[in-house]
């Protein structure tokens, strides 16, 4: 996608200092290199000359390069605000699509652990059917009951069978679906009152905001913070394919 044109660096561009700025540059150091060891006060008020000849040197080159680079500087603001404004009806849109996505996935993953604990109970109850039958053989073959052992030993081994088939089934999951990723209980703030926060959790602010990575990896909605409002999201991203 070609966001807009923009005209090439001028060809004529020049990133080497001018040949007379060198001569003069190589002449203070040289001015600076012939005073070898400060003895005198006549030899101090020298070094101070030259030292403040570099310094306004250096200075002047600031002065130039910030002349210089101040239109491409400008430049790159306009290129990032007209960024911008082209990305945020895409940043809404893909929004948007996310929340929806991730309402979808968080329904999914409720479907999910619904048949996982279903399934639990039912493993649990052909485990006790397996045991009661194999409670039942004991009993009718201590009974002298060979017909009544027969048949719980048959309950068992169809009980054995259908535990053997639970165990092995994978466990539900909720469906993935490619270029996206999900995250359960991401947690999410909002600064309602920047004094009171930095009142009471100093450590979370870069004054006057929240500082986001430390309110992330302390906070949590079960404790309360004035002037923060915490909570969990689900959330979808997208991958770029």
């Amino acid at each position: 996608m070609q966001l807009f044109k923009m005209p090439p660096p001028p060809a004529d561009l020049q990133c080497t200092p001018d040949a007379q700025a060198l001569v003069e540059r190589d002449e203070i150091i040289a001015e600076a290199s012939a005073i070898q060891a400060v003895t005198t006060t006549e030899d101090n008020q020298k070094c101070a000359a030259v030292g403040s000849t570099i310094q306004g040197c250096i200075k002047e080159v600031e002065v130039v390069r910030k002349q210089l680079t101040g239109p491409y500087l400008a430049a790159q603001r306009a290129i990032k605000e007209t960024a911008d404004t082209f990305c945020n009806p895409l940043l809404a849109a893909r929004d948007r699509l996310g929340r929806l996505a991730a309402t979808y996935r968080q329904e999914e993953e409720r479907k999910a652990e619904v048949e996982r604990r279903a399934r639990a109970a039912e493993l649990e109850r052909l485990q006790a059917q397996e045991r009661k039958a194999a409670e039942d053989a004991r009993k009718a073959a201590a009974a002298g009951d060979l017909a009544g052992s027969l048949m719980a030993d048959l309950i068992q081994a169809a009980a054995t069978n259908a535990t053997t088939v639970a165990i092995s089934t994978p466990a539900p999951e909720a469906t993935k679906t490619t270029g996206q990723a999900f995250q359960d209980r991401v947690l999410c703030f909002e600064c309602t009152d920047p004094h009171a926060l930095y009142l009471a959790r100093p450590e979370l602010c870069n004054a006057p905001t929240p500082k986001a990575s430390a309110i992330k990896a302390v906070c949590s909605p079960d404790h309360p913070i004035p002037g923060l409002k915490l909570w969990y999201e689900s959330k979808v991203s997208f991958k770029s394919r």
